[in-house]
């Protein structure tokens, strides 16, 4: 049995998805100091005291991805280690005081753009200009892709998720969806079961904007057109297009139209920059109620 087959035995409870992350996360921290594979029974490389160095010495980013993975590769193996155990938690502690701190990193702030979140909606007028002629007339795969650009920076001007978008298919059914509803409430919604926050938020349906309503009256008419894989987005083989493709395309578009290269978590950040004050003001009010911010609203009666 591979190191793989048991990860995934281990963690069966997970979704699919989160298992091919900690795998990756794993083979990545294997190759530090050794090669792949990983092997299936021996969890002494976990131990060597140059990876522990190698590790001390990274960022709080890598670290807290690092730490993780070695618990969980020691869970496969059936181990348990102190230093690794401190470790995450140390990372972790240091994390959750950097968000608490809400301040950006010098990463983050050399790659903002200086109309922040609304520097995403002025290259999406431009580029529906641009795009006029085949948005209108989509014949080939290329023209999918051109198209296919656009869409993905105004889907995520209207709604910032995660990399989701890469996972939604094109008829409603089991598991991620964006579909069109004929009767009340028409138009393109979006159906979310399968994310990150979905066991404290739970399932989500949300109806998309209207300059998106008309945009995907032509996308996803020809995506069904030139492509089989029964998805939303689709990579330069005309293949599905997955969640790490879809971060490269928006880095690669940010960086082509703003100048400035970035994918999601940036582009959330812009967000919740954009919406500060909405943000800190219905906190405030939810402390003052001692309710939650669903609670608070349950209070704030329609007139």
């Amino acid at each position: 049995m591979t190191f793989e087959s048991k990860l995934r035995e281990t963690k069966k409870t997970l979704k699919k998805s989160s298992q091919d992350t900690y795998f990756r996360n794993i083979k990545r921290l294997r190759r530090v100091k050794h090669e792949l594979p990983i092997p299936p029974s021996d969890h002494k490389w976990l131990l060597g005291k140059p990876l522990f160095n190698w590790y001390d010495k990274q960022p709080l980013s890598v670290r807290r991805h690092m730490s993780t993975a070695a618990n969980i590769a020691l869970q496969v193996y059936g181990k348990e280690n102190a230093d690794w155990r401190k470790r995450q938690v140390k990372s972790m502690e240091e994390f959750d005081a950097d968000r608490r701190k809400r301040q950006l990193t010098d990463k983050q702030k050399a790659k903002i753009p200086a109309k922040g979140f609304d520097s995403i909606k002025r290259v999406v007028q431009q580029m529906k200009k641009e795009l006029k002629h085949v948005i209108n007339n989509v014949q080939t795969l290329k023209d999918l892709l051109r198209f296919q650009d656009l869409v993905i920076l105004s889907l995520y001007y209207d709604y910032p998720l995660r990399l989701d978008y890469a996972t939604l298919r094109t008829e409603k059914g089991k598991g991620n969806s964006i579909f069109k509803n004929a009767k009340k409430p028409r138009g393109w919604h979006i159906f979310l079961e399968e994310f990150k926050t979905v066991k404290s938020l739970g399932t989500k349906t949300f109806k998309l904007n209207l300059r998106n309503q008309r945009l995907l009256n032509k996308f996803i008419p020809a995506v069904q057109k030139l492509t089989k894989h029964g998805f939303l987005l689709s990579n330069r083989k005309g293949e599905k297009m997955s969640k790490q493709v879809l971060s490269k395309t928006l880095m690669r578009i940010t960086k082509t139209r703003i100048g400035k290269s970035f994918s999601t978590q940036l582009l959330r950040i812009l967000y919740a920059m954009k919406n500060k004050g909405v943000i800190e003001s219905a906190k405030q009010v939810s402390e003052k109620l001692m309710h939650s911010q669903e609670q608070s609203l349950q209070y704030a009666k329609k007139v």
